[in-house]
């Protein structure tokens, strides 16, 4: 049985405090293995084996400890087999070399010509990676109604956003919209902007540009949710919070403003101009170079013939056919005598 004992650093120093052991009790060490730091005020030093075997430690961790006392015995036992791997020609700490292994961590990395202690190691071990909650695709749809089912539908498919709920002014006693649950009303609104919500899409039916403009002055932004289905040429130019439903077809250098609705079937053809809070409702053709102004419903199966303008806040009932100019605050009817 050898006996560790603690060494004298100074001339004055009577103690010396045990920093740490950097190998574990009972384990095995070699004669010259570096097993021990330790300290006093004025310098550092480490304490190695004077012999191979099983090491039990006598001293603890922080202790100061009288010069020459000892701190572990070096006892008889069986050999432990030698893992491959870590050459022995390398100084490190038993809790280091464990790192290394289970870390599979290549030592060619680690600073020369030092002990390797725990601390060297860490730095080099990878941590598993996390996907951190973000609310940059969470989506929330303001009105509950037929344009929120087709929004929802189309997001489902198409999985660009997420989407978390739906304002409506009758929360709380709607409670859902096909799975999609309804989480408050207009005076809910500032209090998820300022919980980090910042896309909202517009599903309101009429007056879209009154709730456009509100929801604006919360700074929300407003996504396009187009249908895989629809077709778009590369020329077309869309604006932001537009809905293009499926089989909607826009022509080359077409033009979409901001919150339309394009709704299925539609065709708009080549160089059109559709303004703000537009809806071009299912089935209506609008030939190529046509302006519409905003805040405008083409109803369903109209047919608007090619250069003719369209003013503003117009209303085009289903069915009709439009071969001149359309002024500002007009609804169009359709003659049903024909």
């Amino acid at each position: 049985m050898s006996k560790i004992k603690m060494p004298r650093l100074g001339v004055n120093d009577d103690y010396v405090t045990l920093v740490a052991w950097l190998v574990e009790d009972g384990s095995w060490v070699k004669k010259g293995q570096v097993i021990a730091e330790v300290e006093t005020s004025k310098e550092a030093s480490e304490v190695k084996s004077d012999a191979e075997g099983s090491i039990t430690f006598t001293a603890k961790e922080g202790e100061d400890i009288n010069v020459d006392s000892v701190i572990a015995l070096i006892g008889e036992g069986e050999k432990p087999e030698e893992k491959e791997g870590i050459k022995d020609n390398v100084r490190m700490t038993d809790k280091a070399r464990k790192l290394v292994e289970d870390n599979k961590i290549d030592i060619t990395l680690l600073p020369k010509d030092t002990l390797i202690r725990e601390k060297d190691i860490l730095p080099f071990i990878k941590k598993a990676y996390t996907i951190a909650p973000t609310k940059q695709n969470e989506l929330l749809l303001y009105g509950a109604g037929g344009f929120s089912k087709i929004a929802i539908d189309i997001l489902k498919v198409s999985h660009a956003y997420n989407t978390y709920g739906i304002i409506d002014m009758a929360y709380p006693d709607l409670d859902d919209v096909m799975g999609v649950s309804v989480v408050g009303g207009d005076v809910q609104l500032q209090d998820y902007y300022d919980k980090g919500y910042r896309k909202v899409f517009n599903c309101v039916g009429i007056n879209r540009k009154k709730a456009y403009d509100k929801l604006k002055e919360y700074n929300f932004d407003f996504p396009n949710i187009v249908h895989a289905r629809a077709i778009l040429e590369p020329s077309v130019s869309i604006g932001e919070g537009n809905l293009i439903c499926a089989g909607a077809i826009i022509g080359a250098e077409a033009q979409i403003g901001n919150d339309c609705v394009i709704n299925a079937g539609a065709i708009i053809s080549h160089d059109c101009i559709i303004s703000d809070h537009c809806h071009i409702a299912s089935g209506a053709t609008l030939a190529g170079l046509i302006t519409v102004g905003e805040n405008t419903l083409i109803g369903q199966n109209v047919t608007i013939y090619s250069r003719v303008k369209i003013g503003n806040n117009v209303v085009i009932e289903n069915g009709c056919s439009v071969f001149k100019n359309v002024p500002d605050n007009t609804v169009v009817r359709y003659n049903r005598g024909n």
